[in-house]
């Protein structure tokens, strides 16, 4: 019979701190002596851990969903006061870094949706509830891919497909989390669908509707659990122009109050996205002060659409190079939604 060995060493050193989850986790970017290369570490305090059967918990769930849209686990051990889960460590760091440099294309939000989406369909086929689906946790790899990462919250599900959970992130629980702790996979289904909603608006329009309820100190919660509740946060009609009907219904859908109304696995969502196509996917949205720009390059051409805040917009079209020309149906004294989004799926 093997006997467990307790007796190896682990030496790294901390470079940066990248990242904090609460009281019960810090995150690292670390040198590994052993390795000899820069990694990321995460520690975990074991006293915030209910049992020691919890301590592997977390390197254990990333260990099993092994998948090119997971993020890897490279090793797990403790100490007398901390577990440490070791992952490489992706320099282009995570959507939510990536939407606060730009706003995406619709290209890039169905491309790194259907890569989330592999990654956690992996997830539940092991019978894993993933609970923190969120800009935050989906890496990107060297090559611009996505990964799902941070099984803190991960929950085994039972012989009935349900996980309990009472450790939830504020700013993305589903309807359902306001009345009970257990639930199925369309969870996940939901915050993939408030993910999505916030890689089309950007972080800034859904973050201002969840500081519409007051300052940390002064949370509004019970607002906000019943706007929750009632399907009333986010606003599912604000979008930007740009993002065509068909992905506003499939992000609608995963946003669904009733699960049942909602798509019931991560398959049929990445399904929904395959048909979204045509002129609308490379639309780049350009923010500036008094006034939104959107440009798009296509075999040579350039095309660029302004709308002033005073309604006013304008169109030009230019071809290799040559002076700018203007589009006739993209300049009027007073745009609508509708005229914007027939220019994008036109042009």
């Amino acid at each position: 019979m093997l006997k467990p060995y307790h007796k190896a060493e682990l030496t790294f050193d901390i470079i940066n701190e990248i990242g904090q989850d609460g009281q019960n986790s810090r995150t690292f970017v670390t040198r590994d002596h052993q390795l000899d290369a820069e990694i990321v570490t995460k520690q975990i305090l074991k006293a915030k851990l209910n049992s020691p059967t919890e301590f592997f918990a977390e390197s254990q769930a990333l260990y099993a969903s092994a998948h090119p849209n997971v993020v890897q686990v490279l090793y797990a051990c403790f100490d007398n006061d901390h577990v440490y889960v070791a992952m490489p460590y992706y320099r282009e760091g995570s959507v939510k870094n990536l939407m606060a440099a730009r706003h995406l294309t619709v290209r890039e939000i169905i491309t790194l949706g259907a890569q989330t989406l592999a990654g956690l369909h992996n997830i539940h086929s092991k019978n894993l509830i993933h609970f923190d689906v969120k800009p935050d946790n989906i890496l990107l790899s060297p090559r611009g891919e996505a990964l799902v990462s941070d099984f803190g919250q991960a929950k085994q599900m039972n012989f009935s497909g349900v996980a309990a959970q009472d450790r939830l992130y504020g700013k993305m629980i589903p309807p359902e989390a306001t009345v009970t702790d257990h639930f199925d996979r369309r969870f996940d289904i939901y915050q993939v669908g408030l993910t999505l909603y916030r890689m089309a608006n950007g972080n800034d329009h859904f973050n201002a509707q969840f500081e519409a309820y007051g300052p940390p100190e002064n949370f509004d919660r019970a607002a906000f659990r019943f706007d929750v509740r009632n399907g009333k946060f986010p606003d599912r009609s604000s979008f930007l122009p740009h993002i065509p009907s068909t992905l506003r219904n499939v992000i609608k859908r995963c946003l669904e109050i009733d699960p049942a109304n909602r798509y019931q696995s991560a398959i049929d969502v990445v399904n929904a996205m395959a048909g979204i196509d045509g002129e609308c996917l490379d639309w780049q949205f350009q923010p500036q002060a008094e006034k939104m720009i959107w440009t798009k390059r296509r075999e040579g051409a350039e095309f660029e659409i302004v709308v002033n805040d005073d309604g006013s917009s304008v169109g030009y079209k230019s071809v290799n190079g040559a002076a700018k020309r203007r589009i006739g149906d993209a300049c009027k004294a007073k745009i609508k939604d509708r005229d914007l989004r027939k220019l994008f799926s036109e042009y």
